[in-house]
C-alpha cells in the first residue's frame, strides 16, 4: 500500500462521519449481485471500495484528478475522472447510480439528474446523498465564522431540503426512500474537523500529512462522543438526507401556474391564511 492509499484509509477509519454515510448508503443500495453500477463523487477510494464489496460490476467517477492515484491504486480498473460531469457511457446501461456528496457543487442539477436518468435502464434506481440544510440551527454562523459557508466551499447551494430533493427528481423518478441521518453533535465535531483540515492544507506544511493524521486521531474520540451525545436527539431529523428513487419516463411535473403568475399552491395558501 503506497502512502497516498495508506493516508486515505487512516481518514476514513478515522472519519465516523464518512463510515455513517456509508452505512446509510449501503442500506439503501443493497445488494448489487449482477448488477451494473457507477457511483459518482466518492469522497475516499475506501468509500468506494465498499461499495464495490456489494458485488457486481462498478464504475467510479470523481471529480478531482488529484485523487486519481489513490482511487486507480486500490480500485484498478473503471476509474474516470469528470470534472465538468461529462460522463463517458452510453446511454442506459447502469442498474444502479449513487450520487455522493455531489449535488450541492452542481450548478444546473436538474440537468444533471436528467443526464444520471439517461444512464440508467428502464428499471434503474438513483440513490442521491445530499447535506440536508436546517435554517435555525447553530451550525449556521459557524460555518460562516470559520469560512465554511457554502459561497466558500464551491457549492452552489448550502443543501437540499426533503421537498427540494423530491422537486429535481420528480420528473423521471419515483421516490421510494427519503430519510436523514447524522445528528447535531456529530456533525458540529465534523466541522470543527474540516475547518483544521482546511488549515494545514492552506499552510501547506512540509508534515501536512502528519498534521492531518494528527488531527484524525484526536477527532475520533470526539466524533465517538459526539455519536453518543446524539442519541438523546433520536427525535430530531439529520442534518444529511439519503433517497432512492426508481427511475420511469421523463416527464417534466410542473406546478400549474395562474395568469398572474401564481401557482395553485401559492394561490390555497393565500385563502388559507385569510
Amino acid at each position: 500500500m503506497s502512502p497516498v492509499v495508506a493516508e486515505q484509509y487512516f481518514m476514513f477509519k478515522k472519519s465516523l462521519l464518512l463510515r455513517a454515510e456509508l452505512q446509510e448508503i449501503v442500506r439503501v443500495v443493497g445488494s448489487t449481485e449482477g448488477l451494473v453500477c457507477l457511483e459518482i463523487g466518492s469522497p475516499n477510494p475506501f468509500f468506494s471500495y465498499r461499495l464495490r464489496k456489494l458485488g457486481g460490476q462498478w464504475h467510479t467517477a470523481i471529480i478531482n484528478n488529484n485523487a486519481l492515484q489513490a482511487f486507480t491504486e486500490l480500485l484498478g480498473e473503471n476509474v474516470y475522472v469528470v470534472p465538468d460531469l461529462k460522463m463517458p457511457f452510453k446511454k442506459k446501461i447502469f442498474d444502479v447510480i449513487v450520487i455522493i456528496d455531489l449535488l450541492e457543487f452542481v450548478k444546473n442539477d436538474e440537468s444533471f439528474i436528467e443526464e444520471c436518468h439517461g444512464l440508467l435502464k428502464s428499471d434503474g434506481r438513483l440513490v442521491v446523498n445530499v447535506i440536508k440544510p436546517k435554517s435555525w440551527s447553530l451550525l449556521n454562523p459557524l460555518r460562516t465564522i470559520l469560512g465554511l459557508a457554502s459561497e466558500n466551499t464551491g457549492r452552489y447551494r448550502a443543501g437540499y431540503t426533503e421537498s427540494r430533493l423530491f422537486n429535481i427528481l420528480k420528473h423521471g423518478f419515483d421516490v421510494s426512500v427519503m430519510r436523514s441521518y447524522s445528528k447535531w453533535f456529530t456533525e458540529f465535531v465534523d466541522l470543527l474537523v474540516q475547518f483544521s483540515l482546511m488549515r494545514i492544507e492552506a499552510k501547506k506544511h512540509v508534515d501536512s500529512a502528519e498534521r492531518k493524521k494528527r488531527v484524525m486521531k484526536l477527532a475520533s474520540i470526539f466524533y465517538w462522543v459526539a455519536y453518543q451525545l446524539d442519541m438523546f436527539l433520536f427525535f430530531t431529523k439529520g442534518f444529511r438526507l439519503v433517497a432512492s428513487a426508481k427511475r420511469r419516463a421523463w416527464r417534466p411535473r410542473n406546478a400549474p401556474v395562474l395568469i398572474d403568475g401564481r401557482s395553485i399552491s401559492e394561490v390555497v395558501l393565500t385563502k388559507a391564511a385569510d
